[in-house]
């Protein structure tokens, strides 16, 4: 009876005084892990759910030295469809959603200003609309 009281005590000072792990715990642990994180300018926002960022670097050529200018464009998924075209974001790897996308939306790192309202000339010129014709 001495060794199942001691095996006891032992599981206790492990586990705080529980004998099995909280329930919490294992929420805490269901976290996404965050893989690499990339920022780009979302190209568009056309699709539902998705956005089209691409991605700017500068790569090195192996032989010559210079500095050349490369983009990658991803297919990223964005849940709220929250992101629109121009707006810089930040997207992380995940598992493949598509054929193509497999990247999600993780924050808006800033929003793009917004567009300019397109008049015509005959607009400005008179002050009213143009007639349809």
């Amino acid at each position: 009876m001495a060794i199942l009281e001691k095996i006891g005590q032992a599981i206790s000072q492990v586990f705080g005084g529980r004998s099995d792990p909280a329930p919490d715990d294992k929420a805490q642990t269901k976290q996404r892990a965050q893989l690499r994180i990339v920022r780009g300018v979302v190209a568009s926002d056309k699709a539902d759910k998705t956005i089209k960022v691409v991605v700017n670097y500068q790569t090195r050529h192996p032989k010559y030295g210079k500095y050349l200018k490369r983009r990658t464009v991803l297919h990223a998924h964005d849940e709220r469809n929250e992101a629109h075209e121009g707006d810089v974001v930040e997207i992380t790897g995940c598992r493949p959603l598509s054929k193509t996308k497999h990247h999600r939306l993780v924050r808006i790192v800033e929003r793009a200003p917004e567009r300019a309202v397109q008049v015509s000339a005959e607009e400005v010129m008179t002050g009213q609309a143009p007639e349809e014709r």
